[in-house]
This record gives C-alpha cells, structure tokens and sequence, in this order.
C-alpha cells in the first residue's frame, strides 16, 4: 500500500491574498486542527481505507453536507487498461470542502476488483463570499490518497456503500443531465 498526505497552502493572489481574509473571529480553529491530524489510513487494513462513512467522519463531514456525487460501476479506464467502479462525493460546509474518491479496479469486466485508490481533497476555511459554495477558495488544503489490494471485507464493505449512498443520492440530490459536458455530477445541488 502506498499512503500520500500532502499540505498545500491556497495560492496567494490578488483576490486571495491575506488583506482580504475574512476576520480572524470568523475563522474555524476546529477545521484547522481537523486538517492537520494524522494520517487517515491504515497499513493493511484496506477495509478501513475504503469505508467512506469512517473518512467523513474523521472530518465531522456527515451526509447532510453532500453537495453531489457520482456512482459509476464497471467503466473501462482507458488508462490502466481495468475496469473500474467508484464512489465520489463532494461535501461543502459554512467551513470546509472535501471530495472523496473511492475506486476499485478489476482485471476484466465481470469479474472481482482487486486493486483500491481513494483520495480526499480537504479544504478549510473560506478565503472571501462566493456566489457559489462550490466556487469558494479556501486558505488551507489537504490531499491524502492511498492504494493497495483489497481483501473480501473491504470489497463487501465498499459495494455496500455504493448501493446504499446511490439510494441516499436518489431520494436527496437531484440528478443532473448525464450527457452535459460541464458537469460529471450524477448527482448534484451544485448551482455555479
């Protein structure tokens, strides 16, 4: 299994530079020190790395923050040559952003993946008022990503999420047009 966190600091620019940041009582301490914890996974433990309900709730990011989300099931990738299905999600808070992919990759169509990757992108605190949530620049930023093998609890685990957040995303998130070019959101209350 290879682990990655990388701590990348927003971009200082014109529009986002320290002169404008909101004042320093509107910053949220709490989603600093939840972007500056530990690692998120676990060596050898890939159940635990694709668990995306345990991923959200390190961060305090429940399902009521899901801004939209995409479920895909045995889609050739074209750049592995695998057959892959996956679980992304976007969650936006007052304070924070955080996407999480999940994807499993099988051999051949049909048949058991055996291969993970997941990634979260973090974000904490805004940097100035978007129209958007989803616009929003934010003054710190996390990756984490990991990837292995998977074992048999992590993949009934993994399509057990699937099904069940597919079934949370119908009843709460409109479905967007599939075939637009400038959204990939199955799923989406995005507005921007």
């Amino acid at each position: 299994m290879s682990k990655l966190n990388v701590n990348t600091p927003a971009s200082e620019s014109k529009e986002s530079s320290s002169l404008t940041a909101k004042p320093s009582e509107e910053i949220s301490y709490e989603a600093i020190r939840r972007a500056l914890r530990r690692s998120l996974f676990f060596k050898d433990h890939p159940q635990f790395n694709v668990n995306t309900a345990a991923l959200r709730s390190d961060f305090a990011m429940n399902l009521e923050y899901l801004t939209a989300a995409t479920f895909t099931r045995e889609e050739a990738d074209f750049n592995t040559g695998k057959f892959r299905s996956g679980i992304e999600m976007l969650l936006i808070n007052a304070h924070e952003k955080m996407q999480i992919t999940v994807f499993v990759y099988a051999p051949a169509a049909g048949s058991a993946p055996e291969i993970y990757e997941t990634r979260i992108v973090h974000s904490a605190n805004p940097i100035g008022e978007e129209e958007y949530a989803e616009n929003t620049e934010y003054q710190t930023t996390n990756v984490y990503k990991a990837t292995g093998e998977l074992n048999v609890a992590a993949l009934d685990l993994f399509w057990s999420e699937h099904e069940g957040l597919i079934k949370y995303a119908k009843q709460n998130l409109p479905r967007t047009n599939e075939y637009s070019p400038f959204c990939h959101w199955q799923f989406s209350h995005l507005r921007g």
